[in-house]
C-alpha cells in the first residue's frame, strides 16, 4: 500500500518530535542554571554557543577555510572576554578585529561576510557577558532580554498564524506577518512590563518602549538570519542541535538584542529599577 504524502509529512514530524524535546530539556536546564548563576558558567557557556555559531557562519561563507578561521576567531573571542573583565576595551576590539581581518584575507567572494559574522557573533557575545557580569542588576536584565526574545517569537507566530495579512519581508522569510511584528511587539512590552513590576513595583514606560524596540531588533535579526541562509541556499545553518539546526537557527534574536541591549544600558542607563 503506498503511503500518502499527508502520512509521509506526519511521519517526518512525529520522528523530529522526540529529538526536538529531548534537546530542550537539555538545553533549557543548562541555560537557565548557566545564567542564574552566572560567572563563569555564564561566560563558558555564552564563549561554547559563540564559537558554534562563527563556526556556523564561516562554514556557510568560506567552507574551505572553516576549521582555521574558528580556530583564530575561538582564540580571539576568549583573549576578549578576558580582557573585557579588565576593563581594557581597546585590547578587546583589536582582538575581535584581528579575527575578522584573518577571515577577510582568506580567498573566497564571501569572505568579508565571514569576516561580519565573526565580529557580529562576538560583539553579541561581549554585550551579554558585560550585561551579565559587570552590571549590577546583571541576573534581572539578561532574564528580561531571554524573556523578551521568547515573548517576541511566541507573540509574532500566534498573531501571525491568527491574523495573517501582508507579509513583513516575503523575499528573506515569506511566513513573516506585520500582525506578526505587531504581536511580538505588544507581547515583549507585556514582558517588559511584568518584570519591573515584580521587581520594583511600577511599570516605567521607558521599559515598555525598550521593550518594544528590541522586539523589533529581534525580529530584524531573525530576518537577517533568513537571508543569510536564504543566500546561501541552505535550510539550517547546520544540525549541531538534533531536531532544532543549527545555533543561529536559534540564538538569532539574541544575537540581535544584546548588543543593542549593551547600548540602552551603558550609554543611555536604562534601570529595570
Amino acid at each position: 500500500m503506498v503511503q500518502s504524502s499527508e502520512a509521509r509529512r506526519q511521519e517526518d514530524t512525529n520522528s523530529g518530535l522526540k529529538p526536538r524535546v529531548i534537546s530542550a530539556l537539555v538545553m533549557t536546564p543548562v541555560a537557565v542554571a548557566a545564567v542564574w548563576f552566572g560567572s563563569p558558567y555564564f561566560e563558558f557557556l555564552v564563549f561554547l554557543f559563540s564559537v558554534g555559531m562563527m563556526w556556523e557562519w564561516t562554514r556557510m561563507c568560506v567552507p574551505g577555510h572553516v576549521n582555521s578561521i574558528s580556530i583564530v576567531a575561538a582564540s580571539a573571542l576568549a583573549v576578549a572576554m578576558l580582557l573585557l573583565t579588565t576593563g581594557e576595551y581597546p585590547f578587546v576590539l583589536l582582538s575581535i578585529f584581528v579575527s575578522a581581518a584573518t577571515a577577510s584575507l582568506r580567498p573566497g567572494k564571501d569572505r568579508f561576510l565571514a569576516a561580519f559574522g565573526i565580529v557580529y557573533v562576538s560583539f553579541a557575545a561581549l554585550a551579554a557577558q558585560w550585561l551579565r557580569s559587570m552590571h549590577g542588576d546583571g541576573l534581572l536584565l539578561i532574564m528580561w532580554l531571554f524573556f523578551l526574545v521568547w515573548a517576541t517569537d511566541t507573540g509574532a507566530y500566534a498573531f501571525g498564524k491568527a491574523i495573517g495579512g501582508p507579509k513583513l519581508a516575503p523575499r528573506f522569510s515569506p511566513k513573516k506577518t506585520w500582525a506578526g511584528l505587531i504581536g511580538g511587539m505588544l507581547c515583549a512590552m507585556v514582558i517588559g512590563g511584568l518584570i519591573t513590576y515584580f521587581s520594583s513595583s511600577e511599570i516605567p514606560v521607558s521599559i515598555v518602549l525598550a521593550s518594544a524596540v528590541l522586539a523589533i531588533v529581534a525580529q530584524v535579526g531573525d530576518l537577517g538570519e533568513s537571508a543569510l541562509k536564504r543566500h546561501f541556499k541552505v535550510k539550517d545553518s547546520s544540525h549541531l542541535i538534533p531536531g532544532h539546526g543549527g545555533l543561529l537557527d536559534r540564538a538569532d534574536g539574541m544575537l540581535s538584542v544584546f548588543p543593542v541591549a549593551f547600548v540602552i544600558v551603558y550609554f543611555i542607563g536604562l534601570s529595570l529599577r
